[in-house]
């Protein structure tokens, strides 16, 4: 099947079929096609090429629900259960004049009716009411009055009532506490038909898809081994394609060398006796013509290979950070932790390429592990990286207007034995404080002690939060981060998990801080490469940003507005890479990402030795986070 919209391809030459009994997991970027390729096996839309063969029993979940905002939400369940309650009225019809002439047809439509579980539908709905939460929702409520959330889970609720043999569910996750996300996932095991599940959730992927089908640049690619066979697959094809380019560089040199080198050389080393001399005269003109068929044939052999070359394979994702570690004693040795960088002062950092610095690490350099003086802070330093230019910086760092943001005086610091702390101690980079000594410094009344490092020596304090309160939203005790916290914030919608961000962002002014919001406004007239900023000329800067593997290059002449939100995402995330930073604030940070990106968001984030807060929800994310948990409920912090 070929799909296009407006000229543009989206789907080409695509071939994919369902098995009977299989749950299919679709994964890819946003505006790749997925939910192009569910409509079109949803019947919904035609192919402009090519046949869809759509089941006769199937339901599909768009992600929005198409239906008049003045319906009630029985209306929509009739919708769902159509099939079903034509059956019931016509049964009906055929009771009150039941006679030999429709026995045969009544007892076909019972037979059909009892196999689609008729009987038990009203129960159906009920108990998928009560798993996705929305058994407070009346049966004659209006559609008008519900939220969004609401809305998404009375879609799926009918959907999942209605027990089609085929389910077509997109992104059924959205909008599902961690109860109803269970109740899901038990319920689409439990499913004896085929289900077919696009999704960005990589704990609801691995727990019920039994393969995974990736859409990448119009085409589709199977996995099978669900959800791990996904990853090991792709981590193989990286493997192996970091392997080519190995191999096609390594041929490229060694050609280059030849042309210039071997393909000039007759009989190398081998002494010219008096007796040949003029057999080897009369054999010059042979000699000429063999070495310039050799030259010929290597810059042919060269050509070729340009011509075809392997792509360099992205960069891994990797956050910069400035760590600034103690002097080892004399004669000791301190082994740096499996990820280790030391970054460049500030100065550097101003004055080099992102591209440049980010090379630097990869390849190393004589610096490397050398204690750095730390850049001094000025009064207007930015929360926002100080190297983009300005119509590229977010402006969500700042707290609303109507939020006010007040401190009572507080006694100076003081350390666990009631000497006062000193105000600028240097950073152990090598190591992170511990959990318990960092959740006593959330607990009102505990003071400002910042605790020990792993390694010897007192922690920096970068941020310090003593009895702010933000109009009546937030109200922080107590909370202070030093260099290399990882703090993971947790809360329910509207507890002021945000609101904490941007408070901390507020009071690091100082710092050269990346703060990555839920939402970042780009001017939508800029193109990608003008959007992402940086230091350098226009190809410096495109080389940078192409290094990071988040963009192609058809993108960067793309419009900021025509992206869609998972592509601004990127965007953001992009600008964050290649710059230094004592402290990254992240607010759900894995949002619209693709699986695949969002394994390597979190693998950088597990070698970054900075100062970390992140606000998440993602299942995944927050089951692998290595570090002290805050909880915000009820306007405080715990």
């Amino acid at each position: 099947m070929s799909k296009s919209y407006d000229g543009r391809a989206v789907l080409t030459d695509v071939s994919l079929s369902v098995k009977p009994g299989e749950r299919l997991g679709i994964v890819g970027e946003n505006g790749s096609g997925k939910s192009t390729l569910l409509r079109l096996l949803a019947g919904v839309e035609r192919p402009d090429d090519g046949e869809a063969l759509v089941s006769d029993d199937l339901g599909h979940l768009g992600q929005t629900l198409d239906l008049p905002p003045d319906h009630t939400v029985r209306q929509a369940v009739d919708v769902a259960l159509s099939e079903l309650r034509a059956m019931e009225l016509r049964m009906r019809e055929l009771e009150s004049a039941l006679t030999e002439e429709v026995m045969d047809e009544y007892s076909e439509l019972l037979t059909a009716y009892e196999l689609k579980g008729g009987y038990e539908a009203d129960a159906r709905v009920e108990k998928s009411f009560h798993g996705l939460g929305l058994a407070h929702v009346a049966p004659d409520r209006r559609l008008s009055s519900l939220s969004g959330g609401e809305l998404a889970r009375l879609g799926l609720a009918c959907v999942l009532a209605a027990r089609p043999r085929v389910l077509l569910l997109d992104e059924p996750t959205n909008h599902l506490d961690g109860s109803a996300l269970s109740w899901l996932e038990e319920r689409l095991r439990e499913h004896r038909g085929s289900v077919v599940v696009v999704s960005h959730d990589r704990v609801f992927l691995d727990r019920v898809a039994t393969a995974v089908v990736e859409v990448e640049h119009g085409t589709v690619t199977r996995f099978g081994g669900g959800y791990p066979g996904f990853l090991e697959a792709k981590a193989a094809a990286r493997a192996r394609w970091e392997q080519a380019y190995a191999a096609w560089c390594d041929e490229v040199r060694q050609v280059r060398e030849h042309a210039s080198t071997t393909a000039h050389r007759v009989a190398a080393g081998r002494a010219m006796r008096d007796n040949n001399k003029m057999a080897y005269d009369r054999a010059g003109g042979r000699v000429q013509r063999s070495v310039a068929g050799r030259v010929r044939n290597a810059h042919e052999r060269l050509r070729r290979l340009e011509e075809s070359p392997v792509p360099r394979p992205p960069d891994p994702l990797r956050f910069q950070g400035t760590f600034h570690a103690h002097p080892a004693p004399r004669g000791a040795t301190t082994p740096p932790p499996p990820g280790d960088d030391t970054a460049t002062n500030h100065q550097q950092q101003e004055e080099e390429h992102p591209a440049t610095g980010r090379d630097r690490l990869l390849k190393g350099s004589a610096s490397d592990h050398a204690p750095q003086k730390r850049a001094q802070a000025t009064e207007h330093a930015q929360v926002t990286d100080h190297a983009l230019p300005e119509h590229a910086q977010a402006t969500e760092h700042a707290l609303p207007e109507h939020a006010q943001v007040t401190e009572r005086p507080q006694p100076r610091p003081t350390t666990p034995t009631g000497h006062p702390r000193p105000q600028h101690a240097t950073l152990t980079g090598h190591s992170r404080p511990q959990h318990a000594t960092l959740a006593q410094r959330l607990l009102p009344g505990s003071g400002v002690a910042a605790g020990r490092c792993a390694v010897a020596g007192d922690s920096e304090v970068l941020v310090e939060l003593r009895d702010v309160h933000i109009g009546d939203r937030l109200h922080v005790p107590a909370l202070t981060i030093s260099a290399g916290d990882r703090l993971l914030v947790r809360g329910a919608n509207g507890a002021g998990k945000s609101t904490l961000l941007r408070a901390v962002a507020a009071h690091a002014r100082h710092l050269k801080v990346g703060y990555l919001a839920q939402e970042v406004a780009f001017d939508p007239d800029l193109s990608v490469l003008d959007a992402y900023g940086g230091l350098g000329d226009p190809d410096e800067r495109r080389a940078a940003l192409l290094s990071t593997g988040l963009f192609r290059p058809s993108a960067l002449t793309q419009k900021v507005g025509t992206l869609s939100v998972g592509q601004r995402r990127r965007l953001a995330l992009a600008r964050l890479l290649p710059r230094e930073h004592d402290l990254l604030l992240l607010d759900e940070p894995t949002n619209h990402l693709s699986p695949v990106l969002a394994e390597e968001l979190q693998q950088a984030l597990d070698t970054y030795r900075g100062a970390l807060v992140v606000v998440s929800h993602d299942r995944a994310f927050v089951s692998r986070f290595r570090g002290t948990v805050i909880n915000v409920a009820g306007g405080r912090i715990s």
